[in-house]
Formats: structure tokens, sequence, C-alpha cells
């Protein structure tokens, strides 16, 4: 059986005497790096037959793109549970839970989101290395983003860095913000006394956080954030930051009343989807702890 393409085009009348990359740069928005791994795989036909991406194409011309597959040992599948909320042979949405780290580390070599994901892969009788295009701290639930190859990889990280891929949270801080919504802009670095953690810091890079009041009492506020840049703890740190620690995040002067991890969930994010170009959004419910520790607080 004939493999089917990852990409096809049929050329139009106003594209006759392109060459076949520009055609697919324009299209398909492929970076230099893949248009390598495309050349070295002879990836590319029209019509059936492998070309040069220097060639020239006629209108009604069909170009097709196999992408060439991913190689490597890739991180070891393990079966865990999985919740997927949208997958498409571009991407896959999971909606993480709470205590569960994304890829593996020193400390965490197995068990991992990552080895979930391998072994879902695995039965399905699939390989690719596991891209997550954004990360969640280990203690952080809801939405995360995994490409299936680099193209798609390629095209949703350039997306973060022209703001076009969006992510908010839900999060429950201790206190009550004096104003209805806001904007952090301080710079986050590592902190110099304790390597793991983040501090605001002149040397740190530029970090971006917008945030809006959802609902108060008398000494807590669900907020509502967005995220502009993505660095390391960067909601803990710019809550902690305006004195309004995150519920159970010790690690930056929250207590664990009601709950025993930070009070944060990825709730919705919206992107570009790197075939089609269409804006694609999803969204998770609050999970169980954090609805239980709204219950529990005092209200007005």
């Amino acid at each position: 059986m004939d493999r089917k393409p990852d990409y096809l085009h049929q050329v139009r009348e106003e594209e006759e005497g392109k060459m076949v990359r520009q055609l697919l740069r324009n299209r398909f928005r492929f970076s230099r790096r893949m248009f390598r791994r495309l050349k070295e795989a002879e990836a590319v036909e029209v019509n059936g037959e492998t070309v040069y991406l220097t060639s020239r194409v006629k209108a009604g011309d069909r170009i097709a793109v196999f992408l060439p597959g991913d190689a490597g040992d890739g991180v070891k599948p393990q079966s865990l549970p999985l919740r997927v909320v949208h997958e498409d042979e571009d991407l896959i949405i999971l909606d993480k839970q709470p205590g569960v780290v994304v890829h593996p580390t020193r400390n965490y070599s197995e068990g991992t989101l990552a080895n979930g994901l391998a072994a879902y892969w695995q039965e399905r009788g699939e390989f690719h290395l596991v891209r997550p295009v954004t990360r969640l701290d280990k203690d952080t639930s809801g939405l995360i983003v995994f490409a299936k190859h680099p193209h798609a990889h390629a095209v949703l990280s350039g997306q973060m860095e022209r703001k076009r891929y969006l992510r908010e949270y839900l999060a429950v801080v201790h206190g009550s913000l004096e104003m209805e919504e806001g904007r952090v802009e301080e710079p986050i670095a590592r902190s110099s006394e304790t390597p793991h953690l983040r501090t605001v810091s002149p040397e740190g890079a530029p970090a971006r956080t917008q945030y809006r009041v959802v609902r108060r009492w008398p000494e807590a506020t669900l907020v509502r954030l967005r995220l502009e840049t993505g660095r390391t703890h960067q909601i803990r740190v710019h809550m902690a930051h305006l004195g309004h620690p995150l519920y159970g995040d010790t690690l930056y002067g929250g207590r664990t009343a009601g709950i025993d991890r930070q009070a944060l969930h990825a709730v919705r994010l919206s992107l570009i989807h790197p075939r089609d170009g269409k804006k694609r959004c999803w969204e998770s419910p609050l999970p169980e702890d954090i609805h239980l520790l709204m219950e529990s607080l005092p209200p007005f």
C-alpha cells in the first residue's frame, strides 16, 4: 500500500513557475531545518516522482510531502493513565493531573507524562519522540500540548515567540488583590541562594503576566492569569512578588491550608493549528482539590 502524504498541495494557476521550496514555505511554513531533512530523505514528490526542492512546477501539479519518521530510542514507554483532550496527526493535548512530572529528569527518571505518552503511542503502533511545546510544574494541573513531529513543534514554538499561542490559568491566592485586573512585568532569575527557586531580579529574563480577579473571599482570591512569556515558576513568582502567594505553594510563601499542592490549573489554551492555520481553543475544568479548597474558604 502506498504511504499517504503528510502534506499535499495542488499547484494553482498563479503559482505556476515557482519552485517547490517556495510553495512549501508559503503554504506550510517549513523551517530551514525541516527543508534540510526533506532534502536528505528525498521526501518531496510532484505527481508521484521525487523532485529537487528547486524544481519548478506547473498549474495542476500535486506536491506531496512525506515527513521523515522519528529515529532513536526516545523515553521508556510506561503505561500510565492519561487524559487525552485532543489528538490529530500533528499534536496531542493532555489534561495533566497534579503530582506528575512532564519529562524525565535526574530525580524523576520514570513515571512521567512523557513515559505514559510513549506507551500510549506504542500501543497504537506509532513512534514519536516526545516534544512538549510548553511544560507544567509537577504539581500544576491542566492542559499541555505535545507536538508529534519537528515541523509542528517548530510552528507552535514560533507562535509562542509571536504571542499567538495563549495560555490561561486559574489560581487561588492568599489575600485580596487591590486591583480587579493588572499586569505584572518583572524579570525573573534563578535564585543565587537556592538554585531550584526563582526570584524577581533586574538581572533576570523578561517576564510578563496578566491577571484578572474572578472571585473574592475575605482572605483569598480566585485569579485568572494569562502568560505572555514562559519563565520557570512565572505565575508563582509574580503572585508572591505582589504579596499574594498561591495556596499550597510553600516554596514561595503559600500555606497548605485546604490543599497539599499549589492551587494552579492550566484552564485554557488557544493556538493556530500548524496544518490548516485555523485558531483552535480547548478548556479544562477545575480539578476537585481546587473546588474543595474554595468550598473550605470562609465566606464574607
